[in-house]
């Protein structure tokens, strides 16, 4: 098994047990503890919240080449926070506190896993060229992955949540061994060694780098947009909406989360079989249009079966914009910065997710679930309008590489 393959089997693994997240976080917050809108997104944002203060610094761990073994190490302390749930489950022990502090764990993990983990992939290939196939590769992995784990959570009436942590843990533990065959010793990438030490300096070199990048301050701008507005969306709104509007168990609301997963499958799937994308900086902004539509879609109450469409199309449309946003980055940035600016992209999707899930929570207390889907379709399309103006992102090639 060569090292790509290694590499996507941990990846896939990670995933894995990220797609069970999708479903047993909130529905820990929304069934088990039946807790109102507003704590609703305070678990959630719980989840994200660490990517706002730990992010920049894993970036600029991931920089630093000696460290790259401490990924299957995050990864064994990931699953370890699953096995202390399955302790607390056990002794009767759930309450709000325990189930924020299960979500703060993750997160602070997932803030040094991402650019960590995406750090290695160029080493990982053959070829530049080989680049934006690897990293849809690697999407696709991920979302058939996610829907695994979302269709084992979606069991949970009948598994337990015991029986379905164990299963993430055992996930992340075969991980934590995969990668063990992926990670050199001593990285193979060049390395500018008067910024080995992991400081503000560093941080701020790839603040400074982004900021001054014409396509990727702009890209960074939409990602934070997409965390704010779409993720805190969905983490919060959709489950509510499942409940409350169309009073789903818990086998359905994993079926809405499925839907949303494959239709990443999808996007995933037609990119691969596609090629590589002339314009991608297009395509990540059209996502924005069809995005926009969808969620005005969702605010109309459609029947059951039009919502699992609507969110199978936002699957797609997010799946895109995922998989060609990343690729983009990873084509303009300097090897010497690619860690850096992989954590501020990272920052800007999940550092604006946890400010969007709160902001969610207390806007669905105030007027309900599909207002809160008017409101982000209508704000998007309005982005959408003022980036048509942006010839940055609208000219881009894949073949620019970073100035």
């Amino acid at each position: 098994m060569n090292r790509f393959v290694s590499y996507l089997l941990a990846v896939a693994l990670a995933a894995f047990a990220t797609g069970a997240q999708l479903v047993v976080l909130p529905w820990l917050a929304v069934n088990e503890l039946q807790l109102p809108a507003t704590q609703v997104g305070w678990v959630q944002s719980a989840a994200l919240f660490p990517s706002l203060l730990l992010m920049l610094l894993g970036g600029a761990v991931a920089d630093q080449a000696r460290v790259r073994s401490l990924l299957p190490l995050l990864y064994l302390l990931m699953a370890a926070c699953h096995m202390a749930m399955l302790w607390v489950l056990n002794t009767g022990a759930l309450h709000l506190w325990s189930v924020l502090v299960y979500a703060a764990s993750l997160g602070a993990m997932a803030a040094f896993i991402q650019p960590l983990r995406d750090r290695v992939l160029p080493s990982l290939i053959e070829a530049p060229s080989e680049l934006q196939s690897a990293v849809v590769k690697v999407s696709l992995c991920v979302y058939v992955a996610q829907a695994v784990g979302v269709c084992l959570a979606g069991q949970l009436d009948n598994l337990s949540f015991q029986i379905v942590l164990m299963v993430q843990g055992c996930a992340l533990l075969f991980c934590a061994v995969s990668l063990l065959g992926v990670l050199p010793r001593e990285s193979r990438v060049p390395v500018d060694r008067e910024n080995q030490s992991v400081g503000g300096a560093t941080i701020a070199e790839g603040m400074a780098f982004v900021r001054g990048h014409s396509i990727l301050k702009h890209l960074i701008v939409l990602v934070g947009f997409n965390g704010f507005m779409h993720i805190g969306v969905f983490v919060v709104a959709l489950p509510l909406l499942s409940r409350d509007i169309y009073q789903q168990d818990a086998l359905s609301f994993a079926a809405l989360q499925l839907a949303f997963v494959l239709g990443g499958v999808v996007a995933t799937l037609m990119i691969l079989r596609r090629g590589a994308v002339d314009q991608p900086g297009r395509a990540v902004l059209f996502s924005l249009l069809y995005a926009g539509i969808i969620m005005l879609a969702i605010s109309a109450q459609p029947t059951v079966v039009g919502l699992f469409l609507l969110v199978f199309a936002w699957g797609v449309v997010a799946g895109v914009s995922a998989s060609l946003g990343k690729a983009l980055l990873q084509q303009q940035v300097d090897e010497s910065f690619r860690g850096r600016a992989l954590s501020i992209y990272q920052l800007a999707l999940f550092g604006g997710a946890p400010l969007g899930a709160l902001v969610c929570g207390y806007a669905v207390q105030l007027h309900g679930a599909l207002t809160l889907f008017k409101i982000g379709g209508a704000t998007t399309l309005g982005v959408f309008v003022i980036y048509l103006g942006v010839r940055a992102l609208w000219d881009v090639a894949p073949e620019n590489e970073a100035p």
